[in-house]
């Protein structure tokens, strides 16, 4: 009998069938694994932020040079420069002359917030700097493309190929001007791969490592390298998931055994909870069963329901899920 690791389920099971094998289904217990390492990767997510921070600090390169009104920082010619310019140029001189916000956002025809920000930012340059340097759709590929720029592939057209191959979902134009930005001699410095969010890591732990991108392996490597918490969830993961995959369910004791020697709450809290269960989970480690079926049909199910907008009675619904059957 195939089940979830509720314990109602269990003591049900036990009453209605004793003499059947109870099978920890697998899937649940992937899921339960899954929210254990996102509660370990948001618990040590300092440590993340602390490395790139230094990273970071490290690798910055010169100061370049002050852009003029028709190039932001990196050089690109930029019509929203020249007009951030201009208008905090006419923002600060209005307001010199005693003009109050509200008035300026009349004369100007701008937001009254937009009007506020120019007047309480004397620099304009802070202004340039937040607008040119947002995170883009290209910057968890930058470090991959500055590797093969250096390498002799100089063809826009080629890396964005295989930028796209990797999941790039922008334009080929956007990769172009990147590449045109280091022919220039625009990026100097190799760019550093962002920090990872948070949801993004434990996504990484938890994929087969053959399974991911080059920037997401060189990603995990990373956060390995960052913070030894990490580094030892990464190994317990693959561990189970060997486990899992070859049906050796009997090495789940020694699996348990290693994660209660470490300093990890949330993977042990889950290791711990299996003790509980011991017997459904190691046949559903060391069996092929599981509700896959069941729950590919419930999810079919609630798609034919979702389908109908709330106006689908009992009888049609009944008629639509046979008729797909």
């Amino acid at each position: 009998m195939c089940r979830d690791r509720a314990t109602a389920y269990a003591e049900a099971a036990k009453q209605a069938a004793p003499q059947a094998v109870q099978v920890a289904d697998v899937w649940h217990l992937w899921s339960n694994l899954a929210k254990a390492v996102e509660k370990t990767v948001a618990a040590h997510y300092g440590c993340l932020r602390s490395a790139h921070e230094s990273a970071t600090v490290a690798n910055e390169p010169e100061p370049p040079p002050v852009p003029d009104g028709f190039l932001d920082v990196h050089g690109r010619p930029r019509r929203i420069v020249a007009t951030i310019r201009e208008r905090h140029r006419a923002v600060q001189e209005l307001r010199a002359t005693g003009r109050s916000l509200r008035g300026i956002s009349r004369d100007l025809d701008l937001d009254y917030y937009s009007v506020r920000r120019y007047a309480r930012t004397a620099n304009v340059d802070e202004l340039l700097v937040k607008v040119t340097q947002r995170r883009t759709k290209l910057d968890d590929y930058k470090p991959y493309i500055y590797q093969r720029f250096t390498e002799g592939c100089h063809n826009a057209r080629q890396l964005f190929r295989e930028v796209r191959d990797q999941g790039f979902p922008g334009e080929r134009t956007t990769v172009s001007r990147y590449v045109r930005l280091l022919r220039e001699g625009m990026v100097t410095t190799p760019p550093l791969p962002a920090l990872p969010k948070p949801r993004r890591a434990p996504r990484w732990i938890l994929t087969h490592p053959e399974r991911l991108r080059p920037d997401e392996a060189v990603g995990t490597k990373e956060i390995r390298a960052a913070c030894p918490e990490h580094d030892a969830t990464v190994d317990h993961v693959r561990t189970f998931a060997g486990l899992m995959h070859e049906h050796h369910g009997e090495g789940l004791p020694a699996w348990i055994a290693r994660v209660d020697q470490e300093a990890l709450p949330h993977l042990g809290q889950f290791a711990n909870g299996l003790l509980h269960d011991l017997d459904a989970v190691t046949t559903g480690l060391s069996s092929p069963w599981s509700s896959g079926e069941v729950e590919g049909q419930v999810t079919r199910v609630k798609l034919l329901k979702r389908a109908g907008y709330g106006r689908a009675e009992l009888d049609l619904l009944r008629t639509r899920i046979l008729l797909r059957t």
